[in-house]
């Protein structure tokens, strides 16, 4: 049976699972534009309160969750083209690093902090591989996902040098009941056909208490095949999740809610095609990889959240306690490393394999207090949290048969265990002075402790009798934003901001005996932005406008080296990111939106970074696109009493960028790309079908470069977007 047949077949099925009979909901399926030719109005909860997004100081982009679901974004690599001067790093699913302003330079520590609601997600140290572990949750039945461009240390704290993500969920509703099942059949070219099953439900218990659920099964369909091995669509993946949460309001005054998020992403290997350093041409075809064995990777993200909030009247009280875990297990292919190394010592052929896991559980509680809506608004607050980190990496020798497996006696040939424990205290406080109805200046700050131990355990018959080191190391921080703004109209705002962001330094676990150049410790690095901007709607609010350009310094940039033959956290050079941001969307007529966002960012080092890792100055800072941005049209128009289609286009477009630093080969250049995505459906009742077409052109484009030195035949491993993606989405509401 032909993929075209087998993406019917799917199809087919999932509508007959969907043939029953519903209520209309109108309210969830029709886009705002159209019920009237206007740009509808957005609200953020960016700076801890629910403001309209055209009066937030500072650069914020919210997708809502209808766009998402009109545009078929279910992950990173579907909607971050759609944030002005995003940027996505990825080579499998599941192991993804977000970009924001060019503010990157390799290492391990994320310069983009992740909130779910109210929690703030994933490691904030560089002991724990943040950086590359971003979460990347499916957003079904997702209110919107926000981004906050710039430094956020001030409300949200450590590690949000570029700026912030946040998911914002879908709370409960005590006043409806409300249902969705949606199935969804894709077929990628030079892959396999996929799919998933989705569902929610919302069920009021009484008018002030509901409780609200979601879950999804998704096989997203591989594109790389190993002829070495045989293998095809070796990186096939499936993301599993749920979302629960209830809610109870007892008074008016005060409301509780409890949720928990969980998802697993199990990929098979890595979306990588091997291609020569220099011309980056396919060294064994289109789309294909060479590995000893496969490679395997497991993510799981769990998410528990009890938030109350109570109105006194004279202020609003907060509290938001959170526990979440991550839980990381890959198996790596170190065979072109190492094998030759393993091979020599132990006299035969052997390949090389690393498996790591990472546990990590955090646990973390802020109280604030915040004033209502008046002539000085006011915010305080106090944060704890305390992150649990165990990273372990295991070298074995691989024999070379069919198929290959750890050689008998050969396992655990050098085993690495890397607990640590980070703590962290903050207070923070924000204020905001209207001096008259159209001029008002908000300032805030945040003073933060952090310690944090860390221990490394190296056993195994590599490296003798084995040892034990430990570090341990402690700081204070003080961020600030200073952020006037003007409204030149109730339509347009003129603002400044000047912010401070910053990630924690910590402990590197050193051999005693190390020379003195070794670093103990890597420090905190920090950034300030400096920006300016104008938010506006026009012409009867059927036009909205954001422009902004800004300026960064990056001082102490926080690096991974190798130094005197140790891997180590350390600090080194600094850099600027300089630029221009902006988003328009237009709504000419009834049911016609069209929208364009765009950034143009220079950022550069401007001073060398350590010579191990080859950084110069003037050199671009890593897949920093100078320009990226995307085009977007989406119409729709009844066609009956009961029936109403709907067509969008979209073009991505990311522009050339520069790859890792690297002191042999220096940065390779990473071609710019165009991606086409199509769409159109009809709705009619409560049920919805939709035709899609990701990546019409069938585009190659990168999102990342690497393996160099560990890949066979010097090949440099290219992550890409997937290719040409067909499917139809089929969805009934109650």
């Amino acid at each position: 049976m032909n993929a075209g047949a087998k993406l019917s077949l799917l199809a087919g099925a999932a509508f007959a699972a969907l043939a029953l009979p519903v209520a209309s909901s109108a309210a969830d399926t029709t886009p705002a534009s159209a019920n009237g030719a206007t740009v509808q109005e957005v609200i953020v909860t960016a700076e801890k309160r629910e403001e309209n997004l055209r009066d937030v100081p500072q650069s914020v982009t919210a997708i809502s969750g209808d766009a998402l679901d009109a545009r078929r974004a279910v992950t990173f690599e579907d909607y971050v083209t759609t944030v002005p001067g995003m940027n996505l790093i990825s080579s499998q699913p599941g192991a993804s690093r977000l970009v924001l302003r060019g503010i990157n330079a390799g290492g391990v520590s994320a310069t983009i902090g992740t909130y779910v609601d109210e929690t703030p997600y994933g490691s904030v140290t560089g002991l724990a591989n943040g950086a590359v572990l971003a979460p990347d949750l499916d957003t079904f039945d997702m209110q919107r996902v926000e981004v906050l461009r710039g430094p956020q240390g001030t409300l949200y704290g450590a590690s949000s040098l570029g700026g912030l993500l946040k998911f914002v969920t879908n709370a409960p509703d005590p006043s409806r009941f409300a249902a969705k099942i949606e199935a969804d059949a894709d077929d990628t070219e030079s892959g396999s056909v996929g799919g998933s099953v989705k569902g929610m439900i919302n069920v009021p218990l009484g008018d002030k208490a509901a409780i609200r659920a979601s879950g999804y099964d998704r096989d997203q369909p591989g594109y790389i095949d190993d002829p070495l091995r045989h293998a095809k669509n070796v990186d096939s993946a499936r993301y599993s999740g749920l979302k629960a949460s209830f809610l109870y309001h007892p008074t008016d005054k005060f409301t509780i809610r409890l949720s928990a998020v969980g998802q697993d992403i199990t990929s098979q290997g890595t979306s990588t095609m091997d291609v020569n350093r220099v011309t980056l041409a396919p060294l064994y075809g289109d789309l294909t990889q060479s590995r000893t064995f496969a490679q395997p990777n497991k993510v799981a993200y769990r998410i528990y959240n009890a938030t109350a909030d109570y109105d006194f009247g004279f202020a609003n009280l907060l509290s938001a306690t959170s526990y979440a875990t991550l839980r990381q297990d890959g198996n790596g292919d170190a065979t072109a490393q190492l094998g030759p190394t393993l091979t020599a010592i132990f006299k035969q052929p052997l390949g090389a394999g690393v498996l790591q896991d990472l546990e990590q559980k955090k646990f973390t509680q802020e109280v604030r207090l915040a004033s209502p809506s008046q002539a000085f608004e006011w915010l305080v607050g106090g944060f704890y949290t305390h992150e649990e980190n165990a990273l372990h990496q295991n070298l074995s020798a691989i024999n070379l048969q069919n198929p290959p497996q750890v050689a008998t006696g050969f396992g655990g040939l050098e085993v690495i265990s890397l607990p640590s424990d980070y703590k962290e205290y903050a207070v923070f406080a924000n204020g905001d002075y209207h001096f008259t109805d159209r001029f008002d200046v908000g300032v805030g700050g945040r003073y933060s402790h952090n310690k944090q131990t860390e221990t490394q355990v190296t056993t195994g018959p590599l490296v003798g009798p084995g040892s034990t080191v430990a570090g341990a190391s402690s700081e204070n921080v003080f961020t600030f934003a200073v952020a006037p703004k003007f409204k030149l109209s109730d339509d347009a705002t003129l603002y400044a901001r000047i912010a401070k962001g910053y990630r924690p330094g910590g402990p590197n676990a050193v051999n005693p005996l190390a020379p003195a150049t070794v670093p103990r410790t890597f420090q905190s690095d920090s950034i300030i932005n400096y920006e300016a901007g104008m938010k506006a709607d026009a012409f009867d609010r059927s036009v909205s406008l954001e422009l902004t350009a800004f300026y960064i310094t990056w001082d102490h940039i926080q690096l991974l080296a190798n130094v005197g033959g140790f891997g180590v956290n350390t600090n080194g050079g600094s850099a600027e990111s300089k630029g221009v941001e902006g988003a328009v969307t237009y709504v000419p007529t009834q049911g016609l939106t069209l929208s364009a966002n765009g950034a143009y960012t220079q950022a550069n080092l401007t001073a060398d970074t350590p010579a191990i890792l080859g950084g110069k100055n003037g050199d671009r800072l890593p897949y920093s696109a100078p320009v990226s941005g995307s085009l977007n049209a989406d119409y729709g128009r009844p066609v009956s009493d009961a029936m109403r289609m709907f067509v969008g286009a979209s073009v991505r477009f990311e522009g050339r960028r520069r790859s890792d630093f690297n002191p042999t080969f220096g940065q390779t250049s990473v071609p710019a790309y165009t991606a086409v995505d199509l769409r159109g459906g009809l709705e009619w009742g409560g049920y919805r079908a939709e035709l899609y077409v990701k990546n019409l052109v069938d585009e190659r484009g990168i999102l990342s470069l690497g393996g160099i030195g560990s890949t066979p035949n010097g090949a440099v491993q290219e992550g890409l977007i997937r290719p040409r993606t067909i499917g139809l989405s089929l969805s009934a509401s109650y």
